[in-house]
């Protein structure tokens, strides 16, 4: 067992980045980003309908704008893209499952 010296107070204060504990994947910008752009691009090898794909662009731009700013995305963009995107793929399709895991890391 170890033993650690603080020299000081112990709270919060000391602890984490201004006294915020990350746990977990911290790169979730970067990796929606990513998930957008493949999405994007699996809707255009299976020849998706023109709005899917312009949506499919609404959201990756609005995710890259969103990261550039330092802003989260806008949730009413981001849900209508994903409306629009997924509105008719079959269940299991790895078009839903990248929407899904896209919802899952913003919290939609």
């Amino acid at each position: 067992m170890g033993t650690f010296n603080f020299n000081g107070d112990v709270n919060a204060g000391i602890i984490g980045d201004n006294g915020t504990l990350n746990i977990g994947q911290q790169d979730g910008a970067a990796q929606t980003l990513r998930l957008a752009a493949e999405l994007a691009q699996w809707l255009r090898d299976q020849g998706a309908a023109p709005a899917r794909i312009e949506a499919a662009d609404v959201l990756r731009g609005e995710l890259d704008r969103a990261a550039q700013e330092g802003r989260p995305a806008e949730p009413g963009v981001i849900r209508r893209s994903l409306e629009t995107i997924t509105l008719g793929l079959g269940v299991g399709s790895g078009g839903l499952a990248l929407a899904q895991e896209i919802s899952r890391l913003l919290g939609n």
